[in-house]
């Protein structure tokens, strides 16, 4: 049969020229069939098939049959040669472009790392044919497919392979094509999926505007319903949006706007936080996320309704002052909660800044004259606090190095975090409120962490309203030239590490997938 195949050759070689003879089509047509003989059949006919099929159209779809035929051989250098074949089809005839990347897409499922590198390299053969049509026929088999593998090693293609091709193999017109489509395909993503097209979309030359980020994260916002509320309950619904804002952080600005994101957690979830069947360390994340939108929000609706909300909850993890005729009060150490109050008056202040107004109103003064006794008294714990963890600090640690390590990574956290509630309470205390000290979230990474440590290490006094004042921090202020020298707001990293409290410094409690 191999003889024979060589004959079919000679006879479509001679013919090449005049290739619409009987004789031509019949060698062709006996090609095509030999291509479902035994194996050195089909590669030899899989050799000569790619030269001759652009004579024969009426043949194409025979001949695409009997090529994807191959691609489920048992032989796998077979399969990796039909593969290998299909760009030479594409070439010959344009308008099978679509259904042979609906094929090649299929086959990026395959077990074999050779198999699929054969796939890829095909894939970007016929993408240099025809780049568009690639995107789009790409993109089209991930919405039809309901198979995870084969949408999530699509998608992890695009985005190894074509996002990262230079300005001459992906142009500005073809970068806009390619982020229409992924909107377009968008709402039939699953969470895992949607997170890759956005990582995508913000990776590429095209989405590094303000505008274009702006729009990337009106998508989240879209995608998150968060016009539908939430009712309170679904934690699953809840999960999602939180993972959506995660993501959505590192592409906020002051120009790039998270007030959606703020209001809806405003309105529908930190209420119900305490009462969810969450970890400890989930509730901790909700209150993070909220925390880290915070200064990117503009001005919203109903301040003092929403203001009114979170004040209200930051008032349950502040403790009540006891009274001094108590006896044996001075003995109790309350439960500073302070991790989670970090996050809430950290929120409070930030949003303070833009309604100045909400603690000094006339119907909150019965209110904020309660919040400043009990913001007096966490003062004085977290400086008890304080001095403790700097001493275990500068000390030395008994134990295994990594041990120690972790330790200190442990106490540096906590350490932070009561000083930015210490910060965040001067503030908060002074009459009228100020909120003008910056404060860097403890779960920033621990270099900052010990950076923040070394310029708080100034002498505390204490001012009228027996709060604690930094006078290394005021010196500092009263220098033009640290004035003029302010520090860069430091990136958005996913926190890591330990905290105060023994509870675990993580980021993505809500990531399930």
């Amino acid at each position: 049969m191999v003889d024979r195949i060589y004959d079919l050759y000679n006879v479509l070689n001679d013919k090449n020229g005049t290739n619409n003879s009987t004789e031509a089509l019949d060698a062709y047509k006996n090609l095509i069939e030999a291509m479902k003989q035994g194996p050195q059949e089909k590669k030899l006919a899989l050799q000569f098939i790619g030269k001759f099929c652009k004579n024969f159209p009426p043949e194409m779809t025979k001949t695409i049959e009997a090529v994807i035929d191959l691609c489920e051989d048992e032989d796998i250098t077979i399969r990796k040669q039909a593969i290998k074949e299909f760009p030479t089809l594409v070439r010959a005839a344009t308008d099978t472009l679509q259904r042979v990347i609906g094929v090649l897409i299929q086959l990026l499922q395959a077990n074999d790392t050779s198999e699929v590198t054969q796939v890829q390299n095909s894939i970007m053969t016929i993408y240099h044919i025809n780049p568009k049509e690639t995107i789009t026929g790409i993109l089209n088999e991930i919405q039809r497919s309901q198979e995870d593998l084969l949408r999530k090693r699509a998608l992890r293609f695009i985005c190894s392979r074509i996002a990262t091709l230079d300005e001459t193999d992906l142009p500005k017109d073809l970068e806009e094509h390619l982020i229409k489509a992924c909107k377009d395909i968008s709402s039939f993503l699953d969470a895992e999926e949607f997170v890759t097209i956005v990582k995508l979309l913000s990776t590429l030359r095209s989405m590094q505007t303000l505008v274009a980020r702006q729009d990337i994260v009106n998508m989240i916002i879209n995608q998150c319903n968060l016009d539908e509320g939430w009712n309170g309950v679904d934690t699953d619904r809840l999960s999602l949006v939180a993972t959506y804002m995660g993501h959505a952080m590192s592409l906020l600005s002051k120009n790039v706007h998270s007030t959606k994101f703020v209001v809806f957690m405003l309105d529908y979830v930190i209420e119900h936080i305490d009462k969810l069947p969450l970890s400890s360390d989930d509730k901790l994340d909700l209150f993070r996320v909220l925390a880290e939108m915070c200064p990117y929000s503009t001005e919203f609706d109903r301040p003092k309704e929403r203001l009114g909300k979170l004040f209200n909850v930051l008032m349950t993890f502040l403790p009540e002052p006891p009274l001094e005729t108590e006896p044996g009060t001075n003995d109790v150490t309350p439960d500073f909660q302070f991790s989670f109050i970090e996050c809430l008056m950290y929120t409070l202040h930030q949003l303070s800044r833009k309604y100045p107004d909400f603690l000094i109103a006339e119907e909150n003064e019965e209110r904020v004259k309660d919040f400043r006794l009990r913001l007096r008294y966490l003062y004085r714990g977290a400086s008890s606090y304080t001095t403790q963890l700097k001493n275990f600090l500068n000390g030395k640690t008994e134990g295994a190095a990594d041990e120690q390590d972790e330790q200190k990574k442990t106490r540096l956290i906590a350490y932070k975090i009561c000083s930015n509630v210490q910060v965040m309470i001067r503030d908060l205390c002074r009459s009228p409120p100020s909120f003008k000290s910056n404060v860097i979230l403890s779960w920033k990474p621990t270099e900052e962490l010990k950076r923040s440590l070394s310029e708080t290490d100034g002498s505390t006094a204490t001012n009228k309203n027996g709060v604690g004042t930094n006078n290394a921090t005021n010196t500092a202020a009263s220098n033009p030239a640290n004035k003029r020298a302010r520090p860069e707001k430091p990136l958005y990293r996913p926190p890591s590490g330990a905290q105060a409290g023994g509870q675990k410094n993580r980021r993505g409690g809500y990531q399930r997938y």
